[in-house]
C-alpha cells in the first residue's frame, strides 16, 4: 500500500470512527462532544491563523508576505507543544507533516517571485523532514525544467510519482514548464 492510500484510508477511517461515535451517543452527549470539538477547532484556528493569512496572500500573489506568514506559522510548529492538534488545517494524502507542507509552500512564493535558489533550499529542507512527501519533488521537477534541465526535471518527477503523485497530473506540469522554459 502506498503511502498517498495509507493516509488518505486514515482520513476517511478516522471520519468514519468519528462519525460512528457520535451518532451512537444520547443526543445531549453528542452535542457536548461536537460542543467540545467545535471550541477545539476554533482556538486552533487562531492559533494557525498565519497558515490562513499566507495562503489568503498566495492567492493575491503577495508572495513575500506569504513567506512572512509561513515562517511565521513555522516557527509555531516547531516550538508548540500541542501542534499534532493543528494537523486537521493541513490533512493531506502526501504528508502529515506541518513543517514540510510549510516549507514546500514556502518554496512555491520563492518559485513564483523568481527566487529559484532559495526554494530548492527550502524544498530540501522539506524533504528532510519527510523524505516521503511527494509534492516537494514535483517542485524540484519544475525548478528543473525552468532552469533547463530536462533530464533532472524527469527525475524528480519520476520520484514524486513513485511516492504516489499522479502521473497524468506529473505530466501536465512537467509539460506545462519545460513549454514556458523552451
Amino acid at each position: 500500500m502506498k503511502r498517498t492510500h495509507r493516509n488518505l484510508f486514515i482520513i476517511m477511517a478516522s471520519t468514519v470512527v468519528f462519525y460512528s461515535i457520535v451518532t451512537r451517543l444520547p443526543w445531549q452527549a453528542a452535542m457536548a462532544l461536537l460542543g467540545a470539538v467545535l471550541l477545539t477547532a476554533c482556538a486552533l484556528a487562531l492559533w494557525a491563523r498565519d497558515l490562513f493569512i499566507a495562503r489568503y496572500q498566495m492567492r493575491r500573489r503577495r508572495w513575500m508576505a506569504a513567506i512572512a506568514r509561513y515562517k511565521t506559522f513555522e516557527r509555531r510548529l516547531l516550538y508548540a507543544p500541542w501542534r499534532a492538534l493543528s494537523v486537521v488545517f493541513y490533512l493531506g494524502v502526501y504528508t502529515f507533516d506541518g513543517v514540510a507542507i510549510v516549507r514546500n509552500n514556502i518554496a512555491q512564493a520563492l518559485i513564483a517571485a523568481g527566487e529559484l535558489d532559495q526554494a530548492v533550499k527550502f524544498l530540501r529542507l522539506a524533504l528532510q523532514r519527510d523524505p516521503q512527501y511527494a509534492a516537494p519533488y514535483v517542485n524540484l521537477g519544475v525548478i528543473a525544467a525552468m532552469c533547463g534541465d530536462e533530464q533532472s526535471a524527469r527525475r524528480e518527477m519520476s520520484k514524486a510519482v513513485h511516492l504516489g503523485y499522479p502521473p497524468a497530473r506529473a505530466q501536465e506540469i512537467l509539460r506545462r514548464a519545460l513549454d514556458k522554459s523552451a
